[in-house]
């Protein structure tokens, strides 16, 4: 018998569990349709579309094409140290955020839509988001510390 443990430090800490890689792919599987039928969409549109059109269709194509190479880079790399919760974090803060402005934008502009509640909702994203972001630095956070000391 010996000490140490069976496996080294770093494949322990490296590992996913099944829930979380079912979680990612289910993730980059809905981008990934969100970006076919979006682009679907956009290009079988039968007439001229405003430039606003074409500038929303071209930002949602985007975001979700962001979150389908996100969920393949987390899926394939084998994250460290919960880096990929970080990065998760950050593009939802980040979208949410913009969805926020652009939507309060919107709402702004036309008198009959519900301002107020575009507000709350925009404000409530991107709060969940912040909050999932916080998460994920303090498990990154904890993880680190848990390797530091499993290495002394």
């Amino acid at each position: 018998m010996t000490d140490r443990p069976g496996y080294p430090a770093d494949a322990v800490l490296r590992t996913m569990s099944l829930r979380r890689r079912v979680v990612l792919f289910t993730a980059g599987l809905a981008a990934t349709a969100g970006t076919v039928l979006l682009l679907q969409l956009w290009l079988t549109e039968p007439g001229p579309l405003p430039a606003r059109t074409h500038a929303a269709f071209a930002a949602l194509t985007l975001i979700n094409m962001t979150w389908a190479g996100y969920a393949a880079w987390a899926l394939t790399r084998m994250p460290l140290f919960a880096r990929d919760r970080v990065i998760g974090g950050w593009l939802a803060t980040v979208f949410s955020a913009l969805t926020a402005v652009v939507a309060l934008i919107v709402a702004a502009m036309r008198p009959s839509a519900p301002a107020f509640t575009v507000a709350a909702a925009a404000l409530v994203c991107v709060a969940l988001a912040i909050l999932t972001l916080r998460r994920a630095r303090a498990r990154r956070s904890e993880l680190l510390a848990l390797e530091a000391a499993i290495s002394q």
